[in-house]
């Protein structure tokens, strides 16, 4: 019986994300490549700039993949540059979508990272697939319109749309909420600022994100938007309450007014009826032991 090809191509492999992707699809029988900014010593994976559509365009037809996952993009909704935020996570995708149905007829799937930044604040509690979007920040309006301008390759292969809700877990930067609280009590520090600690936001563990991506990898599915999420809403105050278990003290909160967003989302709670419809549905760990693994983490 002949092998199965199962060759995927993760575009922005050096990330959190693509890190924790590549070990998790490597265990269950990919042959899995990357791109990235940077010179890695890994022969799978190629350094190349997203927005080089030339030089990506070099990479495509040498790895041959069967399946891409994008992950490459600006993913804070801070970042100065909103050109780039625009460059990187609108135009280098549909440069991106445009090569590979010129370059392969063949693929089997791709999947791309939007975020569920693209649902802005609409003032419900469950947000769905069917909502109209209202991104309240240029992070979101970016990966809303490269959602828009990929309708168009759907009839070229089998395209996934996901909307990542929040996930965490170990070696994700400190530039996110979940590792500074995290960080603060490994360092045993006796305050540490933050914005709004009474927001309740989908704190998942990036294990579980790797399970949705590999389980839409294996489905036979066509093209789609789907919430990557898993209704599970956890306040901010009591992830702190979790850590001072785990780390045996009490931390004093200030509230920094500079942390306060105009555009706060009080509630980002995902549904995942359209998710475990397709995929069926997946279980995570206790975000405690999320936050134990992270704290205890060399």
């Amino acid at each position: 019986m002949a092998k199965v090809s199962k060759r995927v191509l993760i575009t922005g492999i050096e990330g959190f994300t693509g890190k924790h992707l590549q070990k998790y699809l490597s265990d269950r029988g990919f042959v899995v490549y990357g791109t990235s900014v940077f010179d890695i010593e890994d022969s799978n994976i190629y350094q190349v700039d997203i927005t080089n559509s030339s030089k990506f365009a070099q990479v495509i037809s040498e790895v041959n993949p069967d399946y891409i996952i994008h992950l490459a993009a600006i993913s804070s909704p801070a970042h100065k540059d909103i050109s780039a935020i625009y460059k990187i996570n609108t135009i280098a995708t549909i440069d991106m979508l445009d090569i590979v149905a010129k370059t392969l007829p063949n693929i089997k799937k791709v999947i791309i990272a939007s975020s569920a930044a693209v649902y802005g604040n609409l003032g419900v509690e469950v947000l769905h697939e069917d909502l109209c979007p209202k991104p309240a920040n240029h992070y979101g309006a970016s990966k809303y319109s490269s959602e828009t301008l990929s309708y168009r390759f759907d009839s070229n292969f089998p395209l996934i749309r996901v909307r990542p809700f929040n996930y965490t877990g170990v070696g994700q930067s400190n530039n996110f909420v979940i590792p500074k609280i995290v960080n603060h009590f490994k360092e045993h520090k006796e305050s540490i600022e933050l914005g709004n600690i009474d927001v309740i936001r989908e704190f998942n563990d990036v294990e579980y994100a790797c399970e949705v991506y590999y389980r839409l990898l294996s489905n036979d599915i066509a093209s789609t938007t789907l919430n990557l999420c898993s209704g599970r809403g956890i306040k901010l105050v009591d992830v702190l309450k979790m850590m001072e278990s785990i780390a045996g003290y009490k931390i004093k909160v200030v509230q920094n007014p500079d942390f306060m967003r105009r555009d706060e989302i009080p509630k980002l709670i995902g549904s995942t009826k359209k998710l475990f419809a397709t995929i069926k549905e997946v279980k995570q760990v206790p975000f405690k032991e999320t936050l134990t693994k992270m704290y205890e983490a060399k």
